[in-house]
């Protein structure tokens, strides 16, 4: 699969997972279990936005 094609999949899929968690959330019916999933499902959507290669994120409480 062409990677643009792979990021389309993995971005709409997290739309849809992200339209289903807010709506469970609110309603107090989205398990630690799911949210785990919903997390790890973003990691790689991010790792494919940023082209594969992670890069360690440098936030202002690092550089104290």
């Amino acid at each position: 699969m062409r990677s643009d094609a792979r990021l389309a999949l993995l971005a709409r899929s997290a739309q849809w997972e992200l339209d289903e968690a807010a709506f469970e959330i609110g309603g107090g019916r989205y398990t630690p279990e799911q949210r785990q999933r919903l997390a790890s499902q973003l990691v790689a959507l991010a790792e494919e936005l940023r082209g594969g290669d992670v890069q360690p994120m440098i936030t202002g409480s690092d550089m104290a």
